[in-house]
């Protein structure tokens, strides 16, 4: 295999051949036992940076790891029932990464809609929190039987590990 095939094949980041096709299918980003209300902690999900939280209200959201007006991190963000606040100049985002208050700017509704920040959809299944990355229209969720049976006892293990995603598929099917 080429060098040129082989990084066709193995990076996932935004604008790549093969992170194109990844993100048209549900991943999981997080185990939803472990993101409790009001929560926020830091996510990787195909070459990007993200925030995972849960509002105080229950609803599970997914942006941007940083603040797009100064940067800051958002996975260190105050989490309410309307969505993650900035810890920097408090600017606030809803799930679907609207800009949804600006403190100190009086809320100006031409420059909320400019601060929105990505936002991607997210599902909770199974004990697990879904995310698509891809273009709209999200496709439905599958809905494995694994995921759905009822009184079944799941168990959620994860694990970091040092190589890219064809690697470790590869090495699975052995």
């Amino acid at each position: 295999m080429t060098p040129e095939r082989q990084q066709r094949l193995t990076r996932v980041g935004p604008g790549t051949p093969m992170g194109d096709l990844l993100r048209r299918y549900w991943h999981p980003v997080g185990v939803s036992s472990e993101l409790a209300r009001g929560q926020a902690r830091p996510v990787r999900l195909l070459g990007e940076d993200l925030v995972l939280f849960r509002t105080t209200g229950g609803a599970p959201g997914l942006v941007a790891a940083h603040c797009p007006h100064r940067g800051a991190s958002l996975a260190c963000g105050h989490v309410d029932a309307s969505g993650i606040r900035c810890p920097y100049h408090g600017w606030q985002f809803d799930t679907a990464g609207r800009c949804v208050d600006m403190p100190a700017e009086g809320n100006p509704p031409a420059l909320m809609e400019r601060a929105a920040t990505r936002a991607y959809p997210v599902e909770e299944l199974g004990g697990l929190a879904f995310a698509y990355l891809g273009p709209a229209p999200a496709p439905l969720l599958p809905r494995y039987d694994l995921f759905t049976w009822p009184g079944v006892l799941r168990d959620i293990g994860r694990a970091l590990l040092p190589c890219n995603w064809l690697q470790i598929m590869e090495n699975s099917v052995d």
